[in-house]
């Protein structure tokens, strides 16, 4: 078994295809190129010294090398990565070798006396067809690979035109993060939150938007994420909360008086160290009691809590309140809920959509309502959208609501005059 330092580079990769490619003198034949990224890579290395990590690679990398046809070229492009070249390939041969070394990589591989399970990403592209040098090939080829890491990875793919146009757009839009900021793209509007006994508005949670110039109306499941990756969400979710208390504290001024206000903060946001003390400086510095201030935090993030349970209790000490969103939906515990100082739980919308036909629904709504009422936790349902749906609420015993049966979200005059006029559906 070659060790690494026998493989060729990335530079005698390049070397290869323009000598392929000068030489080939069918303009049909299809030259194939799969870049392979190793999934979890970096987990893997705190199993092995770091010296072991080469003869590892070497490893995987002999895997690779007998799932392809006897005529291929490999080269090792450094770290967990590896490039094979298929000339004069069919599309057929392409994808039995694509599958082959996925196939490959997942069997148990046996490693300095342990069982290591290990999976690939790949991604391939095919030249003339899906590129005209050797630059867009490696271009697309490595773009097709990380599209099947956000997939889900263990898997491969060929390039598609449609993969460049997300990636497109996703660059233009985190290049685009400090334009908005600094040219008011980005915009909040407000959702009641409404007490079922009086049908009048008791809260507001603060929803993010973004007025894109050239996409429009850009989804925050979209955007949100790409801040979270490109470390933006720091300066936007700055942003938020100094809007938001700003807005509650001018409502407070004018006497509309809420319970709360609700701000949705990421779990990136909370792992910055000065993230509460930047938090309760906002407050401060918009004039806003903390008491009023309640942040939510997804709960398909519950699992990272206890890293920042620091900066929770920080805050809570001043007053803010915390609550766990779009509860049901993801794998909080009830540790969470009783250590990590939550004081509401939001029911995801999905189980209040189908609470009427679907009987599990109503019994998985029921057990949240009995495990918050044992952990004297405050409860909203999110997404009641239906007269049938609020009277079920009612019956169940619920005590505050969220969705568009009460009020879609707002502008912050709309959400204003709802409130002055004492708003009652």
């Amino acid at each position: 078994m070659p060790s690494l330092s026998q493989w060729p580079k990335r530079d005698d990769l390049y070397r290869y295809l323009d000598s392929i490619l000068s030489a080939s003198p069918d303009p049909v034949a299809l030259i194939a190129l799969l870049i392979i990224n190793l999934d979890n890579f970096r987990d893997l290395c705190e199993l092995f010294e770091y010296r072991d990590i080469e003869e590892f690679l070497a490893q995987v990398g002999q895997i690779i090398m007998n799932s392809c046809p006897d005529y291929s070229y490999m080269a090792w492009l450094g770290s967990d990565e590896f490039a094979v070249v298929l000339p004069k390939a069919t599309k057929e041969d392409v994808e039995r070798t694509a599958a082959a070394i996925c196939q490959n990589l997942a069997e148990p591989m046996a490693f300095h006396e342990r069982q290591v399970h290990i999976t690939g990403s790949l991604g391939y592209a095919l030249l003339p067809d899906d590129a005209k040098d050797r630059y867009e090939i490696i271009k697309n080829a490595t773009m097709a690979m990380n599209w099947v890491k956000k997939q889900g990875k263990n898997g491969y793919a060929r390039f598609e035109a449609a993969m460049g146009q997300q990636v497109n757009r996703k660059l233009k839009l985190i290049n685009d993060f400090g334009t908005a900021l600094e040219q008011g793209q980005f915009r909040l509007q407000y959702q009641p939150q409404v007490s079922v006994a009086s049908r009048s508005i008791v809260g507001a949670e603060a929803l993010l938007r973004w007025q894109h110039p050239e996409f429009n109306l850009i989804p925050p499941l979209e955007f949100i994420p790409l801040a979270e990756e490109s470390g933006y969400i720091h300066h936007i979710g700055e942003w938020v909360l100094y809007q938001a208390a700003s807005d509650f504290s001018a409502w407070l001024q004018k006497g509309i008086i809420l319970e709360r206000l609700a701000v949705n903060v990421s779990i990136v946001q909370l792992q910055k160290p000065d993230f509460a003390k930047r938090s309760l400086h906002i407050l401060e510095e918009t004039h806003l009691d903390p008491a009023y201030l309640e942040l939510e935090i997804t709960e398909s993030q519950s699992m990272d809590l206890p890293k920042v349970r620091p900066q929770i209790e920080q805050l809570r000490n001043h007053g803010v309140r915390f609550a766990i969103d779009d509860f049901g939906t993801g794998f909080a515990s009830l540790n969470h809920l009783r250590y990590m100082g939550f004081d509401t739980i939001k029911i995801d919308k999905a189980y209040i959509h189908n609470i009427l036909t679907n009987s599990r629904d109503q019994v998985i709504v029921n057990s949240i309502l009995n495990m918050a009422k044992m952990l004297r936790l405050g409860i909203i349902a999110e997404g009641v959208e239906t007269d049938d749906q609020w009277q079920y609420i009612v019956q169940a015993g619920i005590k505050e609501v969220q969705g568009y049966y009460c009020s879609p979200p707002v502008d912050q005059p709309v959400f204003e005059e709802l409130v002055r006029k004492e708003f009652c559906f």
